[in-house]
C-alpha cells in the first residue's frame, strides 16, 4: 500500500517517455527499433510511440501517417513489444490533430486500433480553401498569421483545443501552448488565459493528463506548457505525463533529468 502523501509523491515519472515519433510521420528520422534501443540506453522502463493522426487536412506537405503507414506502424510496434518484453514496455499511441470539420472521421480513425495512449493536439488552422500549420516556421504560415492577427489565431487555437477535449476521448493533452511557437514575442492576453483555464477544467473533467513536453527546452528554454499553466494544473489535481517529443532517436528522454526539480518548484 502506498502511504505517501500527495505532497511527497513525485509529480512526474522520468522512467517513461510518453511521446516519440519515427520516420513514418515524414518529418522525423529513425526506425521504431532505434527509438526502443535509445530508450533502453536511457534506462527507461516504458516508451510510447505517439505518431501523428490527422483527418481532412488540406495541406501540401503531409506530416502524418496514412492508412498504410498505420498498418506498418501497428505491425512493427507489435513485433517490438514482443521482442523487448521484460526489458522495456513498448506502447503504441497516436497524437491526434484536432480538426473541427472532421470530428466523425477522427472518431472512426481512432477505433481502428486499441491505442495505449491518445494525445490531443491541434496543428492546423484553416484559412480559405486550405490549412496552415500552427507549429511551422514556414514563412507563408507566419506571414498569414501575422496578417490575420496573432490574438485572433491564438483564440481559435485554444477554442479548438477546448472543443477537441470535449468532443473526443483522449488521454493526454499535448504541448498545450506550442501554437505559433515560431512567432516572436508571443504574449497571451486575458482572454487567452481564460481559455486556458477553461481548457484545464475540461481536461480535469475528462480525466485526462497534461503533457509536460521537454522539447520546449530546445525551443524556448522551458518545457511546454509554461510554468504558470503547469502550476495551475498541479493545483487542480491534473496528473502530469512526460514526453520528449523526440523526432530523432537521440532525443528520447531528452532533458528528463531537469524535469523533476523544475516541476517540483511549481508545486504550490
Amino acid at each position: 500500500m502506498n502511504t505517501s502523501s500527495p505532497q511527497t509523491q513525485a509529480l512526474v515519472d522520468t522512467s517513461c517517455d510518453g511521446h516519440v515519433h519515427t520516420y513514418l510521420c515524414g518529418h522525423a528520422t529513425g526506425t521504431m527499433e532505434e527509438y526502443v534501443q535509445a530508450g533502453l540506453r536511457k534506462g527507461l522502463s516504458s516508451l510510447t510511440f505517439l505518431e501523428h493522426m490527422e483527418a481532412e487536412i488540406l495541406y501540401p506537405h503531409r506530416s502524418w501517417l496514412d492508412t498504410e503507414d498505420f498498418a506498418v506502424y501497428w505491425a512493427e510496434g507489435t513485433r517490438l513489444r514482443q521482442k523487448y518484453e521484460g526489458q522495456i514496455e513498448v506502447c503504441l499511441g497516436v497524437e491526434m490533430g484536432y480538426n473541427p470539420d472532421a470530428v466523425e472521421t477522427l472518431r472512426q480513425q481512432l477505433q481502428q486500433y486499441p491505442w495505449a495512449r491518445i494525445g490531443l493536439s491541434c496543428h492546423f488552422f484553416r484559412h480559405g480553401d486550405r490549412h496552415y500549420n500552427l507549429l511551422s516556421k514556414r514563412r507563408e504560415s507566419l506571414e498569414l498569421f501575422a496578417t490575420i492577427g496573432v490574438d485572433r489565431v491564438l483564440h481559435t487555437y485554444f477554442s479548438m483545443l477546448i472543443d477537441g477535449v470535449r468532443q473526443l476521448n483522449c488521454t493526454v493533452l499535448c504541448h498545450l501552448d506550442a501554437g505559433l511557437r515560431h512567432m516572436a514575442g508571443i504574449l497571451f492576453n486575458e482572454e487567452h488565459r481564460r481559455q486556458i483555464h477553461t481548457l484545464l477544467g475540461a481536461v480535469l473533467s475528462r480525466g485526462m493528463a497534461l503533457e509536460v513536453n521537454a522539447s520546449g527546452f530546445d525551443y524556448r528554454g522551458n518545457p511546454f506548457p509554461a510554468d504558470w499553466i503547469i502550476s495551475t494544473a498541479i493545483g487542480m489535481g491534473i496528473p502530469l505525463a512526460l514526453g520528449s517529443d523526440a523526432h530523432r532517436p537521440e532525443e528520447v528522454g531528452r532533458h528528463f533529468d531537469r524535469l523533476p526539480s523544475y516541476v517540483e518548484a511549481l508545486r504550490s
